[in-house]
C-alpha cells in the first residue's frame, strides 16, 4: 500500500500560498486604534495605515517596509477585482501616484486608461531607511465610475499591499498584502 503522493501535497501548498497572496491575507487579530488627533491607524507587519475624513475628502497615510511601491484598494469583490486602488512609489525624491481600478482578480489598470479620471491628490511622500511613506487624499463622493463612493460613517473593505524593494512601478507583484475593514471617520 502506497502512502500519500508528496507531489499532491506540494501542489496543494503552492495553491494555498497563491490563493493567500492573491486575495490578501486577513488581518491577524490587530484592531484599528482610534486616535483623536490623526484619525484612525492600523499597524500590521511593518505597515502603518492611517485615515481621516473631512466633509469632502479621505486622507490616507501609508508607510511600508519597502523601497518599492505601496498600494491601498477600496471595496474589492475578490482579490483585486473591482477595487478602487491607489498605487504609488518614490523615485529620486519625487512621488508618483496613480488612481487605478481592479479589472481582474490579479490585475488593475489606471482609471485614465479605462476612460475615467485620476482623482488622487498627492500631499507628500518620502523614502527613508528602507521604507516608503506616502500621504494623499481622494474624494469621498467621487463621480468617476472607477472610484468607490465613500461616506463618513460607512464601513469599507480595504486592501493594503506593497512591492519588493526598488520596484518603482505600478505593475509589480506584491511582497505583502492584507485585507481589513475600516469605518470612515
Amino acid at each position: 500500500m502506497e502512502g500519500p503522493n508528496p507531489r499532491i501535497g506540494i501542489h496543494l501548498s503552492v495553491l494555498c500560498l497563491t490563493i493567500a497572496l492573491g486575495c490578501g491575507s486577513p488581518a491577524h487579530g490587530e484592531e484599528p486604534v482610534q486616535s483623536s488627533e490623526s484619525g484612525n491607524t492600523y499597524v500590521s507587519e511593518g505597515v502603518e495605515f492611517s485615515w481621516a475624513a473631512n466633509a469632502t475628502n479621505l486622507e490616507i497615510d501609508i508607510t511600508a517596509p519597502t523601497t518599492g511601491w505601496v498600494a491601498v484598494g477600496f471595496e474589492p469583490t475578490r482579490a483585486m477585482k473591482d477595487a478602487d486602488m491607489v498605487i504609488g512609489y518614490i523615485e529620486n525624491g519625487d512621488v508618483f501616484l496613480r488612481d487605478d481600478f481592479g479589472d481582474g482578480f490579479t490585475s488593475h489598470k489606471s482609471d485614465i486608461e479605462l476612460g475615467g479620471t485620476d482623482d488622487v491628490t498627492i500631499i507628500s511622500g518620502e523614502e527613508n531607511a528602507g521604507s516608503t511613506h506616502i500621504l494623499f487624499s481622494i474624494p469621498l463622493g467621487s463621480t468617476d465610475e472607477y472610484d468607490k463612493f465613500l461616506e463618513v460613517g460607512g464601513t469599507v473593505k480595504v486592501l493594503l499591499a506593497y512591492g519588493p524593494d526598488d520596484a518603482d512601478n505600478y505593475s509589480g507583484y506584491h511582497s505583502w498584502a492584507e485585507t481589513l475593514e475600516i469605518t470612515i471617520d
